[in-house]
C-alpha cells in the first residue's frame, strides 16, 4: 500500500488536510480489499448452497428467511437491510469467517474450519437469495 510522506506546515489547515488525504487513501484501500475474488457464477452459487445447507440452515432456515429457528436468533438472509454487521461481500465474508455478535459463531479456521474459497462461495449463494437488484451480474 502506498503511504505518502507528508510534512504538515504549522496550523490546523495543514493537519486537517493531511487527515482528509490519509482517510481517503485508507478508504480506497479498504474498498479494494472488499472485492469478492470468486466470480458470481452458477457453479459458485451451487457450491455455496451445499455449504449453506450443511452449516447454516439450522439457524437461517433452508430458504435463508430464518423463520422458526429454535437454535438462535438469526437474521433473514434475503433482507440485507436488516443485517447489523454490514452488507458488502467483505462484511458477509468476515461475519461468516470470524463470527458476528453473540449468536453468530465463527465458521473459518477458529470455528468449523471452512476454507476461504468455501466462504466466498457461500457469500455468492447468500447474494443469490437476496434482492435481485442487489445481486452482481451472473457470469
Amino acid at each position: 500500500m502506498f503511504v505518502p510522506t507528508f510534512r504538515p506546515r504549522r496550523g490546523s489547515r495543514a493537519v486537517a488536510g493531511a487527515f482528509v488525504f490519509l482517510a481517503a487513501a485508507l478508504s480506497c484501500a479498504l474498498l479494494a480489499a472488499a472485492d469478492n475474488p470468486t466470480p458470481f457464477t452458477k457453479e459458485s452459487i451451487s457450491r455455496g448452497k451445499t455449504v449453506y445447507l450443511q452449516n447454516c440452515q439450522d439457524c437461517h432456515g433452508e430458504d435463508g428467511r430464518a423463520q422458526g429457528s429454535a437454535i438462535a436468533v438469526a437474521p433473514d438472509l434475503t433482507r440485507p437491510e436488516v443485517w447489523k454487521y454490514g452488507q458488502t461481500d467483505d462484511n458477509i465474508f468476515s461475519d461468516i469467517r470470524n463470527g458476528a455478535g453473540d449468536n453468530m459463531p465463527p465458521f473459518g479456521p477458529i470455528g468449523v474450519g471452512l476454507k476461504d474459497a468455501q466462504i466466498w462461495d457461500l457469500v455468492n449463494f447468500i447474494r443469490s437469495i437476496g434482492p435481485e437488484n442487489q445481486r452482481p451480474p451472473l457470469r
